[in-house]
């Protein structure tokens, strides 16, 4: 595939999952094989992994929306710098809600094959409140 290609495929799943919940987005872009080499706490492998990320993130927050700050591909790889906002109104990884505005950085390189995500790595930094 293109970076293009995979550039468009980590997008959708930015936007139309993340953003908009369009829930076909998991079973049409994740390789049932998926890898995240850094879940989050209670998160479980395979393909339901970005079904857990979804709900975790909503649960906690709010009125969240996220931006994609940057997107760079090369090869098989592509590299997301992002920032979700929102009302943090739920407990998230233990932490109980602020019910203040939080932003949160990430940064993540996802490997796609056959136009499908096969790993995600990330890098959180912090809620800022």
């Amino acid at each position: 595939m293109s970076t293009d290609t995979n550039q468009a495929i980590i997008r959708r799943v930015f936007e139309d999952f993340l953003n908009a919940g369009d829930m076909a987005v998991p079973a049409e872009v994740i390789s049932p094989d998926f890898v995240d080499h850094n879940p989050m706490p209670g998160q479980p492998a395979g393909s339901d992994a970005l079904l857990y990320v979804y709900n975790t993130l909503h649960d906690a927050h709010s009125d969240m929306s996220i931006t994609i700050d940057e997107m760079l591909a090369e090869d098989d790889k592509v590299a997301v710098r992002w920032t979700l906002r929102g009302i943090n109104t739920g407990e998230m990884f233990g932490m109980p809600p602020t019910h203040q505005q939080t932003t949160m950085e990430v940064i993540v390189i996802f490997r796609l094959a056959d136009g499908k995500v096969t790993d995600r790595w990330a890098q959180m930094g912090g809620p800022s409140i």
